[in-house]
């Protein structure tokens, strides 16, 4: 598993048991179809002067094992500023949705404000060990790493991690800040548990996806926290950095359940 896809043609890819999720071996993390997404609607920039501003994906059901087909468009042109959209296939069924702003990039000369943010902290030495009751730790789960800062990965709470894929989307390609942010940012609900996840488990069904810089670096800083409410909802806020700083922020809407 050195490598989550491989392409088979101009917008098809093949998975790897690398790309397979915590809940079923024979299901998509959402991520990495997610960072597919992400590259179709950057290939859709008209220049280096414009970037993707927002991206938000819909998970339209599981995504299984097999081979995934991308389309993508421009449904809003602009000059300045347009609407994109891309699809992901599965044996011909939509299974995720993507829409992103794409913006021209802001001045050189433009201020940055606040000039001066918290430093972030340093990235530990050891790699955080995952343990979650129940999950397929053999595919994304091993291949992604987190070192953890405060909580922990698999536990109960919030937590804020660096994380980093230890191998590329596909063979040959560098994976682009963007790509490398959802590849993450998907996980945030998955290291900030508030509940049992056996007992009470609670699924996104979407990615929400806001960046005023790209992330520098492979390493993403992921500070997330799960908040839950009866008769109401669960909700996943995060926090994005790098090594330079904040760079964005995340959300995911859940499905939360009682079991038994």
């Amino acid at each position: 598993m050195d490598v989550f896809y491989e392409r088979t043609g101009p917008a098809e890819f093949s998975p790897t048991p690398a790309t397979a999720g915590p809940w079923s071996p024979h299901h998509q993390h959402a991520g990495p179809p997610s960072a597919l997404l992400a590259g179709a609607l950057e290939d859709l920039l008209p220049g280096p002067d414009h970037r993707l501003a927002r991206m938000t994906v819909d998970v339209l059901g599981p995504v299984p094992l097999e081979p995934l087909s991308i389309e993508a468009s421009e449904i809003r042109p602009g000059r300045s500023v347009g609407l994109l959209e891309a699809h992901a296939y599965a044996g011909g069924r939509a299974v995720l949705t993507a829409r992103a702003w794409r913006m021209r990039t802001t001045p050189r000369g433009l201020p940055a404000r606040p000039e001066a943010t918290p430093a972030p902290p340093e990235i530990p030495a050891e790699r955080q060990s995952i343990e979650m009751p129940g999950a397929h730790t053999g595919g994304y789960l091993s291949v992604v790493e987190w070192r953890t800062t405060e909580g922990s990965v698999g536990g109960l709470g919030p937590s804020r991690s660096w994380g980093r894929s230890t191998i590329p989307l596909l063979v040959g390609e560098q994976m682009s800040p963007w790509q490398r942010t959802v590849l993450l940012a998907d996980s945030a609900s998955g290291i900030s548990l508030t509940l049992d996840p056996l007992r009470y488990p609670a699924i996104n069904c979407d990615l929400h996806v806001v960046l005023h810089r790209d992330p520098a670096t492979e390493w993403l800083l992921v500070d997330a926290e799960t908040t839950t409410a009866p008769e109401g909802g669960a909700l996943t806020s995060t926090a994005l950095g790098d090594v330079e700083g904040p760079v964005g922020t995340a959300t995911q809407s859940l499905f939360a359940q009682a079991l038994g």
